[in-house]
């Protein structure tokens, strides 16, 4: 009997741990999803001149990566790699979840890059010249170095 319960409760905790990790993937899939609604559809959008500068969606944008960028870390889990993730061309690399500290110095870097950009993007010139270089040293590179395409 309690061989039975300690099994049981050993598939419980392996069902459960399946069930987090999984929602863990589909939140990090939808945070990213609203990262590029705002920053690759909108914002570098705007500096690349693809689509007319508004001010009011540039703050905006701005508001959202202050007020979520803390959430990154927790969007890698250590132990949560699971590969591919349906219905996306990219998913995270096994290293992103394995080390925490690069993961956590790179959002860390983003929040106070976001936080020394507020204020000081007022027209398409200063967009391009704060926008541009702040998505390549935070965005791009770590996607360059966390990132992977779905084989194919």
């Amino acid at each position: 009997m309690t061989r039975t319960l300690l099994i049981f409760a050993a598939l419980a905790l392996g069902v459960a741990t399946v069930f987090a990790q999984s929602d863990v993937n589909a939140a990090r899939k939808e945070f990213m999803k609203d990262y590029r609604k705002f920053g690759d559809n909108t914002v570098s959008r705007m500096a690349r001149d693809q689509m007319p500068y508004d001010q009011a969606k540039v703050d905006e944008a701005m508001a959202h990566f202050a007020e979520t960028a803390a959430k990154i870390p927790s969007l890698f889990p250590a132990g949560g790699f699971q590969g591919p993730v349906a219905d996306s061309n990219y998913f995270a690399a096994a290293k992103a979840f394995e080390n925490q500290s690069d993961i956590q110095a790179r959002t860390e870097k983003f929040a106070k890059d976001i936080a020394d950009a507020k204020g000081k993007i007022r027209d398409l010139a200063s967009l391009k010249e704060i926008w541009l270089p702040l998505y390549d040293k935070n965005c791009s590179s770590c996607h360059e170095a966390y990132r992977l395409r779905r084989p194919s």
